[in-house]
């Protein structure tokens, strides 16, 4: 029974890689390339995840900071979910929707590029986020499963997984944050 587990994981980890990021490679490389414009011309990637992809949010922040592949100077991205501080102060009162907005209003440039990781499910926090990226003139960027009612806010880059399970979800978007840091890394230092 166990071996038949790891089986179906590993065949829907793999069908998922396929159709989420095969089928989309192109797009995906053209976020890549926005990510290294925005970097060059002094711009810097604010990721927010919900939920879990919180933690993976502040990973894939750290590896354009510290480093994926190779050694190199620290790359500008910014992780917004470890504010413990904002988040019971906006919960009690009655304010969690503004959770992530407070923060972009705070540093977010037009030169920016906001990416949200999404778990799927309907977050006012993420929704109130978009709008006010969009406000302030940042491109957006949203990873979320496929039939993920986020926002009704224009997305400039979204990468839908193709997925019902959770943990699967989750691996992918790591994966996602890996090869974006993977395709950033090669096109800024020849690698």
């Amino acid at each position: 029974m166990n071996k038949h587990k790891i089986s179906n994981a590993v065949k829907e980890q793999r069908a998922l890689l396929e159709t989420s990021f095969l089928d989309q490679a192109m797009a995906l490389q053209t976020f890549a390339g926005q990510v290294v414009n925005t970097f060059n011309q002094g711009g810097r990637l604010l990721v927010i995840g919900n939920g879990s992809l919180s933690a993976v949010a502040n990973l894939i922040a750290n590896l354009f900071i510290h480093r994926l592949s190779l050694e190199r100077p620290p790359l500008p991205a910014l992780s917004l979910g470890h504010d413990a501080t904002l988040a019971t102060s906006l919960v009690r009162d009655g304010q969690n929707r503004l959770y992530f907005s407070r923060q972009l209003r705070t540093m977010a440039t037009a030169s920016d590029i906001v990416l949200v990781l999404s778990d799927g499910q309907r977050d006012d926090s993420l929704t109130e986020a978009l709008a006010v990226a969009r406000q302030l003139g940042c491109k957006t960027a949203l990873l979320a499963q496929e039939k993920a009612d986020i926002t009704n806010e224009t997305i400039d880059y979204s990468f839908p997984l193709k997925t019902t399970s959770i943990p699967r979800m989750i691996e992918g978007t790591l994966f996602f944050g890996h090869l974006l840091c993977e395709l950033v890394e090669g096109e800024l230092f020849g690698i």
